[in-house]
């Protein structure tokens, strides 16, 4: 995976914490009644990151395409289910307990566009507000 700085991406990414317990339900599109869960660490516009267990690991490569069945924790986005997603990157290092992947999303619906904007932009008002209180507080001590 290559890196870039925040400023060279495409979409705003939202990043979550391990508390946050957000959960992607996924399918192999090769064979669907193959389900498994996945915990999503950011996600933006484009697409999602998630990580698996190495133990659970389904053996994914760079190109595969799977299905978002559903994510579990985001109230605000029930409508993004049953999406096409490929495998664009994988960071695979046996010494890890875990195996992250970057996947894209392929054909979100119009609805499901917007659903994923709106919470972009409410997730990035409240960081906002909660950054300018943490701002504030400090300058009156």
């Amino acid at each position: 995976m290559t890196e870039h700085s925040a400023k060279d991406r495409r979409y705003t990414r939202i990043f979550f914490n391990d508390s946050d317990k957000i959960m992607g339900i996924m399918s192999s599109a090769a064979n669907e009644s193959k389900i498994y869960s996945l915990s999503i660490l950011n996600m933006s516009q484009g697409g999602i990151q998630i990580r698996q267990k190495r133990k659970e690991y389904q053996g994914l490569k760079k190109g595969d395409e799977i299905n978002l069945c559903q994510i579990v924790g985001l109230q605000e986005l029930v409508t993004l289910t049953n999406i096409t997603m490929r495998v664009m990157w994988i960071m695979d290092n046996e010494y890890l307990d875990h195996v992250i992947m970057g996947v894209a999303f392929v054909d979100l619906t119009g609805d499901q566009l917007k659903a994923l904007q709106s919470f972009v932009k409410k997730h990035l008002a409240r960081s906002k507000e909660i950054h300018s209180e943490h701002t504030t507080e400090d300058s009156e001590v």
